[in-house]
């Protein structure tokens, strides 16, 4: 077991710390506990055992497995009205970042007794003054919605992803346990690590990188680009799964310090509106967004290429070759059965300028339409 506090969030980590949960949910004043969890996972024995360990620490738990893939609005206000109704005073979340995300969401509403999630929107003028207390189980490795204070949520009106961004809606603690990821299946597997993958990538190359950030994301690289691959082709390894769970985490942390740009933009467009995987709609384009922005983070670039063993000129080819032998789609097949223009896609994109924002130059338009066919 390793215990980390890093940002808001004090991070547990190793095989078996997940049964600890009731002891670090009475820690954390909790009574009576929303245990949400993703529908699969409350039928596996860890789901099960994880509901027990609340129930023996003395706690009255409160199951629901309303966790939906890209979770919205009307969602996380019927979540939150089933908390209120129950008398929730923390919540366990296990799942993915759309579980994580929802219990962020639904605990910020309860703190603020409101049923109104939109005010509390990236720039949206609400300050969040806090959330209930939180314990966040992730059971994939990639999202590394356990460490950070944002939470995304589908407006349903436009299906854009929109954010709520502050400090106070960070888990209060992180149980990484990659034993929990032992059933996943081979697809999740993957869209998750490429989740992870984007977060490192972008980090290290957008306008908010730093030292500091920089150290997360190369900590991480190295362990993606070599337990991944594996994890995709052979199953479970006890090996790699830690160290995937471990780099997922750190990977969320260099995001959560150095931000994402191009990648995420593409990834919340299509994610919003077609509804695909999402690490896998973020990284579809990223070795020629890679090539798009290596001339201004050369030094980035520089640092990050002999991490999958090339050089600078080389790492593009290099990273598109690596997705394809991960399973990642081409961006023509990700999209299939739909037919966009790409006119219409640069149009979709355009719609994520605060994450554009971020990259170190904003793609023109007729560079868009380049990456994107090049992508195809």
């Amino acid at each position: 077991m390793v215990q980390t506090q890093l940002s808001s969030t004090r991070i547990v980590s190793g095989a078996g710390v997940v049964a600890t949960v009731g002891s670090e949910a009475r820690n954390l004043g909790m009574q009576t506990v929303l245990l949400l969890i993703d529908p699969f996972l409350a039928k596996t024995p860890a789901g099960q055992a994880i509901a027990t360990a609340l129930s023996a620490a003395g706690l009255t738990v409160v199951q629901s497995t309303a966790v939906e893939p890209d979770p919205g609005e009307p969602a996380i206000i019927a979540g939150a009205a089933h908390a209120k109704q129950h008398g929730i005073d923390g919540i366990v979340a296990v799942g993915g970042g759309s579980a994580i995300d929802t219990a962020k969401a639904i605990g910020l509403l309860r703190y603020h007794d409101t049923d109104q999630i939109a005010p509390f929107y990236f720039g949206g003028g609400t300050t969040p003054a806090g959330m209930l207390p939180l314990i966040a189980v992730p059971t994939t490795a990639g999202t590394g919605s356990e460490v950070t204070f944002v939470a995304i949520v589908t407006e349903p009106t436009t299906q854009r992803k929109l954010l709520v961004r502050h400090p106070v809606i960070a888990p209060h603690v992180a149980l990484v346990d990659p034993d929990l990821a032992a059933t996943l299946p081979t697809s999740l597997t993957m869209a998750t690590g490429m989740d992870a993958l984007a977060h490192a990538l972008e980090a290290m190359t957008s306008t908010m990188a730093s030292p500091i950030s920089d150290a997360l994301a190369m900590q991480a690289i190295p362990v993606i680009v070599e337990s991944l691959p594996r994890l995709i082709r052979d199953g479970h390894n006890p090996a790699d799964r830690a160290a995937m769970s471990q780099a997922a985490t750190v990977a969320g942390l260099a995001f959560l310090s150095g931000r994402v740009h191009l990648g995420h933009a593409v990834g919340h467009s299509l994610g919003g509106v077609y509804h695909l995987a999402h690490g896998t709609a973020c990284i579809v384009m990223m070795p020629q967004f890679m090539a798009f922005v290596a001339p201004h983070r050369p030094a980035a670039i520089a640092r990050i290429a002999p991490a999958f063993g090339c050089t600078v000129a080389e790492f593009p080819a290099v990273l598109a070759t690596f997705l394809h032998r991960c399973g990642v789609p081409r961006l023509g097949a990700l999209l299939a059965p739909h037919t966009p223009t790409v006119d219409e896609l640069i149009t979709l994109f355009a719609g994520e300028n605060r994450l554009i924002g971020l990259a170190p130059t904003p793609p023109s338009h007729t560079q868009w339409q380049q990456m994107i066919e090049a992508a195809w």
